[in-house]
C-alpha cells in the first residue's frame, strides 16, 4: 500500500477521532456553565449524622461543581469527632457524594467517673447516647479528649484487643484491660473476675493458650477457685489458686 493510500485509510479514523473529542469539548462546556450541585450524598453512617456532615461540607446548593474546592470540603468534613476519612465524588449530574469512612471503638477507657472510646489509632471519642458498642473496658489512660494516645503501654494494649477481636473468643471472655510496667498487658475473665497476665507481644499464641487452657482445663476442673492464670510464656500455662 503506498503512503497516499495508507493516509487516505487512515482519514476515516482521524476524522471520527476529532468529532469525539469535540464533542466532548462541548459536552464539558456544557456541563462547566450549566450543571449545579443540588444535593450533597453520603453512604450510611453509624455515629455521624448526615446533617452534621452535610453541615460541616457547607456547601451552598446551586454551586457549580468546578468552584468547589474538595480538598477544603474533605478538611472540614474530617474535623467531626468520628470521621476518619472522606472521599468526595462529583457525580455526572452534578450532585456532591462524600464516602465517609468512620472510626470505630475498640474499647472504653475509664478513670474515675470519666468514660471515653478509644480506637486502634489511639483517638479518643465521646460517648453518644443512643449510640453504644460493647467493647472491653480500659484502665490507666487519660480520658481527656483531645490527645491522641500513642505511648508503649497503649501500643501493647492496642495490639492485644485487636488480635483478641480477631480471636473471637479472647474477646468474649475478657471484660476490663489495663497494662502494668511488670506484667504487661492484664486482663480480668469475663467469668468470675480471674487476672489472666498476658504480658508484651505474641499474642495471637498466648491467646490461642488461653483458648486451649479454658477448654482444657477450666470447663472441667472450674473457674471458682482460680486467682490468676499466667500466660505470659508461649510454652506454658502458669497458675495460681485460692
Amino acid at each position: 500500500m503506498s503512503k497516499k493510500e495508507s493516509n487516505k485509510s487512515l482519514l476515516p479514523w482521524i476524522t471520527a477521532v476529532l468529532m469525539v473529542a469535540g464533542i466532548a469539548v462541548l459536552a464539558a462546556m456544557y456541563w462547566n456553565q450549566n450543571v449545579t450541585v443540588q444535593e450533597i450524598k453520603v453512604n450510611t453512617l453509624t455515629f455521624t449524622d448526615y446533617e452534621m456532615v452535610k453541615q460541616s461540607a457547607a456547601i451552598p446548593l446551586g454551586v457549580k461543581p468546578d468552584s468547589l474546592d474538595l480538598n477544603n470540603v474533605v478538611t472540614r468534613v474530617e474535623q467531626l469527632d468520628y470521621v476518619r476519612s472522606v472521599s468526595p465524588y462529583i457525580e455526572p449530574n452534578g450532585n456532591l457524594r462524600l464516602k465517609v469512612a468512620e472510626r470505630q471503638p475498640i474499647a472504653m477507657l475509664i478513670n474515675g467517673s470519666d468514660r471515653i472510646y478509644v480506637d486502634a489509632e489511639g483517638v479518643k471519642l465521646p460517648l453518644l447516647e443512643g449510640k453504644t458498642r460493647d467493647v472491653p473496658l480500659v484502665y490507666g489512660f487519660r480520658t481527656n479528649q483531645g490527645d491522641t494516645l500513642k505511648s508503649e503501654a497503649f501500643v501493647q494494649v492496642r495490639d492485644f484487643l485487636m488480635r483478641a477481636k480477631i480471636d473471637g473468643f479472647g474477646w468474649n471472655t475478657i471484660s476490663e484491660v489495663a497494662f502494668d510496667a511488670n506484667d504487661g498487658v492484664i486482663a480480668l475473665s469475663h467469668e468470675n473476675g480471674v487476672k489472666l497476665i498476658f504480658g508484651r507481644n505474641n499474642f495471637e499464641i498466648k491467646l490461642e493458650n488461653w483458648k486451649a487452657f479454658y477448654g482444657q482445663v477450666v470447663k472441667t476442673k472450674g473457674i471458682n477457685k482460680m486467682q490468676q492464670v499466667d500466660l505470659r510464656f508461649t510454652d506454658q500455662v502458669v497458675t495460681r489458686e485460692i
